[in-house]
């Protein structure tokens, strides 16, 4: 779904990944202008995907996504320079304005 989003709104797939370990693999094959990495993966949290991320590429954009309302894992995440969190449920237009929001901080 959010794939067919960020297509619709124009934007370009570069990878995807089922779970943290292939996800942290895709990052650095492709180095995206911007990573969406949701919170909840099968084999490990996006919190510690986001630090191994920020390992390999401390100016890496990522932005959250997640259906957990526990402001700890937003301060978390925006502590370890998450460009922001996207909740769930969203749809094109709220993943719209989060776009807009932090496309000044995505080089292009």
């Amino acid at each position: 779904m959010l794939q067919e989003m960020l297509e619709s709104l124009g934007h370009q797939i570069v990878g995807e990944a089922e779970d943290g370990k292939s996800g942290i693999a895709k990052f650095k094959e492709a180095k995206p202008d911007l990573v969406t990495l949701d919170v909840s993966l099968p084999d490990m949290n996006g919190i510690e995907v986001l630090e191994q991320i920020r390992r390999s590429d401390s100016r890496a954009k990522v932005l959250m996504v997640t259906g957990n309302d526990q402001k700890a894992i937003e301060t978390k995440a925006l502590a370890l320079k998450a460009l922001g969190v996207l909740r769930k449920p969203f749809d094109e237009n709220d993943l719209k304005a989060t776009l807009d929001k932090v496309a000044p901080y995505i080089k292009r």
